[in-house]
């Protein structure tokens, strides 16, 4: 009898299944479980035996962590800026 090959399951309507939620916020599959067991990043939904994360919590993770972003890089470059010159508080010496 021959083998039929296992057709994988679609994720619900705006899910995503890990390794494709995974790959659209650009990480592997083992940090998005590190994710998850740190309590950071989306939280995934319990479909049967599998994780399943949807679709539009992934993009507003993704906005999240470009507005830190782009909030650091605004904080390091006005960090960047040279110090200001001392002044000194020493009253002039008088002529002699």
């Amino acid at each position: 009898m021959p083998r039929l090959a296992k057709v994988p399951t679609p994720p619900p309507a705006g899910y995503l299944w890990t390794p494709e939620a995974a790959r659209r916020m650009g990480v592997s599959v083992k940090t998005l479980w590190n994710y998850r067991h740190l309590g950071k990043g989306p939280k995934p939904k319990v479909r049967g035996r599998k994780l399943a994360y949807r679709i539009d919590e992934i993009d507003a993770w993704l906005n999240e962590q470009d507005e830190a972003e782009d909030a650091a890089q605004e904080q390091a470059a006005n960090d960047a800026r040279p110090p200001e010159p001392r002044t000194t508080r020493r009253p002039a010496r008088a002529a002699a």
